[in-house]
């Protein structure tokens, strides 16, 4: 299992060689996104991640910094057919599907798709689901289970205050990804026995995060931060050594293009 971090900031203005939240994972012969912040599709394609073999999108919350990437995303799915035989082949009769916590999103999505040329005619289907708690995607010994935690703040008037996180189960492995979350606790009992957790450090403070896990005798393998605010940002060195004074070497920050190997 080989996975990407493709953006590893939250929604701050715009950093030097950063982009927003997304991950991509490759195992059992697919590929999978978390989040699509706005710059996955370039860095997924460039950085020789074979799209063809996209199975499906994981969105934890449609806030910009998470979904913003994702019209550019299905477009290249599309666009790459058109670039090779062996391309549209390989995606011929595929169904990709694209979960999130709000089909309304979705569907200005698939608007954007069918302004751009007045059609999106594909070889494959895109099929929307809506999130809920739950296995999201279950098949090939593949597992992406969702679960919703409460977003840090005040959500705006029609806003859902939910985030969801996934902990997938792929190759004797488990890996949890955070969405936003207001508070630790609405994970650990996810994290317990977890190969890679992925954490959001936009929300909160990575050592008061590592104080937490160490004092709730929860053990995981390697703990990734990433999703980064502007804390995190204007002292990211300082920041790292706080969390590893905590819990050592099992603490990382990822940078775009981080990549771990399970």
């Amino acid at each position: 299992m080989k996975l990407t971090v493709l953006g590893s900031c939250s929604g701050t203005e715009p950093q030097p060689n950063r982009h927003q939240t997304s991950v991509a994972v490759e195992t059992g012969g697919k590929l999978f996104y978390v989040d699509a912040g706005e710059n996955c599709c370039y860095s997924s394609y460039l950085g020789g991640i074979d799209q063809t073999r996209t199975a499906a999108v994981f969105i934890t919350h449609t806030h910009m910094d998470h979904v913003g990437g994702l019209p550019h995303l299905l477009w290249n799915l599309r666009k790459i057919c058109t670039l090779s035989p062996e391309n549209q082949e390989a995606m011929q009769g595929r169904t990709i599907e694209v979960h999130m916590p709000d089909l309304s999103v979705y569907a200005g999505v698939r608007a954007m798709l069918l302004a751009s040329e007045g059609h999106y005619d594909t070889v494959f289907r895109l099929e929307p689901h809506m999130l809920r708690d739950g296995a999201a995607f279950h098949r090939d010994g593949i597992t992406f289970t969702a679960f919703h935690n409460l977003h840090l703040g005040v959500p705006a008037p029609g806003t859902s205050w939910k985030s969801y996180s996934f902990l997938l189960e792929a190759e004797g492995k488990k890996v949890l990804f955070s969405g936003d979350f207001r508070d630790l606790s609405e994970l650990l009992s996810h994290m317990k026995g977890a190969d890679l957790v992925f954490l959001e450090t936009g929300h909160h403070r990575a050592a008061s995060l590592c104080w937490e896990l160490k004092n709730s005798g929860i053990r995981t393998g390697k703990l990734v931060f990433y999703h980064h605010g502007v804390e995190i940002l204007q002292d990211f060195s300082g920041e790292l050594q706080a969390a590893r004074a905590i819990l050592g070497d099992q603490v990382e920050f990822a940078d775009d293009g981080s990549v771990y190997q399970l």
